[in-house]
Formats: structure tokens, C-alpha cells, sequence
């Protein structure tokens, strides 16, 4: 790094690498799916379809962004310096999913009929 820090945002920064290392994509994405209250923490039919649909929904769209970010040359390694950087991209890409989903949720919605 650059520029001398404190021990206080070191160690912050050491905490954010962790997180960003032992927490995955698809949790994020379920926590968000759960918040909004569309998946629960139950075992009915109906939300065991909607887990395993966000799961697999969520898989699709890491693999995009893997190869997106091979193609583009943005394929970076987690480090105490871009840290920041990353959990922010990751945070992003959690919101673009919730809203694909969002999207086909109402794309899949029927027509009105009188």
C-alpha cells in the first residue's frame, strides 16, 4: 500500500478480505432473496422451488461475470489493496441479480384478461 494507515483500518481492511473470501456470491444473493421476503427459511415445495430457481439463477450469472472479467482483463486477485474495490463490484453484482430475478419474476407474469 501506499500510504501509511492506522492499525484500526488495517485491521478493518484484514476483516473486509476475510469476508470477502469465505462469502460467496449465491449466499449474498439469498440473503437479498430472503430480506424481500420471496424465499424463506421453510421447507414447503414452493420455497424449495424458489431457492433452488435463485441458486440457479445466481450460477448462471457468476459464470457470466467470470468470463466477463476474463475477456475484459479484470480478473483480480483479493488483496489488502484493492479489498475495497472488490466488495464493492461484488456488492453490485448482488444487486443485478436480485433485479434479473426481479425482471423475470414480472416477465413471467400472465396477461390481463376481462
Amino acid at each position: 500500500m501506499k500510504k501509511e494507515i492506522s492499525a484500526s483500518e488495517m485491521i478493518q481492511l484484514l476483516c473486509d478480505l476475510e469476508d470477502l473470501e469465505v462469502t460467496n456470491l449465491e449466499s449474498l444473493v439469498l440473503e437479498g432473496a430472503i430480506n424481500a421476503g420471496f424465499v424463506t427459511e421453510g421447507d414447503s415445495v414452493k420455497n424449495l422451488y424458489r431457492r433452488a430457481w435463485v441458486k440457479k439463477v445466481t450460477e448462471h450469472a457468476n459464470d457470466a461475470y467470470k468470463l466477463e472479467d476474463v475477456a475484459t482483463g479484470e480478473n483480480l486477485a483479493a488483496t489488502i489493496e484493492n479489498v475495497k474495490a472488490l466488495l464493492k463490484a461484488r456488492e453490485s453484482k448482488v444487486n443485478e441479480i436480485l433485479e434479473l430475478l426481479a425482471k423475470q419474476i414480472l416477465d413471467a407474469t400472465p396477461p390481463y384478461k376481462n
